[in-house]
């Protein structure tokens, strides 16, 4: 009995003869079964090919966030070690300008070590644990940071107002001389009685020059009842100064000075029984003893003596 088959008829525009092909049942039905399968393979083949390329794309991703976290780590712990040696910086200045201290720091924990360790050992909870403190730990230091600029503005805007300060407070001898009458009590040369002295006097030569005594401006310079020719210097921080019975005035109202620089000469003007320069320290409107403020007494003294 022939086996039961098909046959295939093949028409060419060559030639009008008709070919034949025939394929048994068998033969067809084992095609059939190979191309199945071939077409099974090449799905199963197409699947784990997009899951591959899927799993890397992940992969790669991962990748990429952990580099960029270790990136980040690296970074607080460089910042880190920047803090801590600001806050000695800080710590210091302080410590010299005489300041308070400045807000206590907060702990900074974490870091790269830790970090790396708990991704070696696929610690996928200590990682994430990790990877909240990092984050943690970076606004600790922006804050701190922040902290740290503000105090050092502090310190720098204090130590300028200190040295400001320092150029407004009187500190040196008015002239060369010596002292004929201190601050406080004394008898009046001209009425006999008992008054208070409210600045020294220098005694000199006539023509000896007079210093200002801090960095100012001439607010007064002209004639004054009892004074003669006098200059009173504004220093700022509440301090003024006065000079008076000079011979010659070298400044005018409203010029600055600089500690040091001639103001004027030594004179007898006004209601004076000899040349001499009567010096007074005002601080907030009151008169202080000036040689609280004159810091060069000892190395002067064999110029400056009272008699």
């Amino acid at each position: 009995m022939a086996e039961k088959g098909y046959t295939i008829l093949i028409l060419t525009d060559i030639s009008a003869r008709a070919r034949q092909l025939r394929i048994s049942q068998r033969t067809l039905g084992g095609a059939l079964v190979g191309a199945t399968f071939a077409l099974l393979a090449m799905s199963y083949l197409f699947y784990h090919y997009v899951t591959f390329q899927a799993k890397h794309g992940e992969i790669e991703q991962l990748r990429q966030t952990v580099e960029a976290q270790r990136g980040v780590a690296t970074r607080l712990e460089t910042m880190a070690e920047e803090v801590t040696r600001l806050r000695a910086f800080d710590h210091q200045i302080r410590r010299l300008a005489g300041m308070e201290e400045a807000e206590t720091a907060m702990a900074i924990g974490g870091g790269t070590v830790e970090f790396n360790k708990a991704l070696a050992e696929g610690e996928q909870v200590e990682h994430e644990k990790l990877v909240d403190q990092l984050y943690q730990d970076l606004q600790r230091l922006e804050r701190e940071v922040a902290l740290r600029a503000e105090s050092l503005k502090a310190v720098t805007s204090y130590l300028n107002e200190q040295k400001d300060r320092l150029t407004a407070t009187p500190s040196i001898w008015p002239t060369r001389g010596y002292v004929s009458s201190r601050f406080g009590p004394r008898i009046s040369p001209f009425t006999g009685r008992r008054q208070r002295h409210t600045g020294i006097d220098v005694a000199a030569a006539r023509g000896t020059p007079i210093l200002a005594t801090a960095d100012g401006i001439v607010t007064f310079s002209g004639r004054l009842a009892g004074y003669g020719r006098a200059i009173v210097i504004t220093h700022g921080f509440g301090f003024k100064t006065f000079y008076g019975h000079n011979q010659k005035n070298k400044i005018r109202k409203g010029q600055r000075v600089k500690r040091g620089q001639v103001i004027g000469t030594v004179g007898n003007s006004g209601y004076s029984t000899g040349s001499h320069v009567h010096y007074e320290v005002i601080v907030k409107g009151t008169a202080i003893n000036p040689l609280k403020y004159i810091i060069d007494k000892g190395r002067r003294a064999h110029v400056l003596q009272s008699k």
